[in-house]
């Protein structure tokens, strides 16, 4: 289902299609939907996580363990250059085993954070 409301799509975010928004974009818009995913997931780790750039909970919150560390530094670098470089992008775009993302793994994450994004706009 897809609505738009002051511009911005109302899409349930799967894998599949953080798959598609960054294999269809431009090198530009590949570095701003990396960037934003990371700060996105980054803002549901736990102020004490975020200070220290790891997974200290549980939670099914945030960064898995093994991505918390490299996830906080690209989201903080984004947050601050508004930009990333290269190898960045290249890390969380990069296909696993099974075929997918590095960031499309965190695809329910990001469809609540594109929800409450929403519903404040709203």
């Amino acid at each position: 289902m897809m609505m738009m409301k002051h511009g911005v799509s109302n899409m349930n975010i799967t894998k599949e299609v953080v798959h598609k928004m960054i294999e269809n974009a431009s090198d530009n818009m590949r570095m701003h939907i990396v960037g934003r995913a990371c700060v996105a997931i980054f803002q549901y780790q736990t102020a004490a996580e975020q200070a220290v750039n790891d997974t200290r909970e549980f939670n099914d919150e945030g960064f898995t363990s093994g991505d918390a560390r490299e996830g906080s530094l690209t989201a903080k670098y984004y947050l601050k250059h508004g930009s990333l470089q290269e190898w960045q992008i290249d890390k969380w775009v990069r296909l696993n085993k099974k075929g997918t993302m590095r960031i499309a793994k965190y695809w329910r994450q990001l469809d609540r954070a594109a929800t409450e994004k929403l519903a404040r706009r709203a």
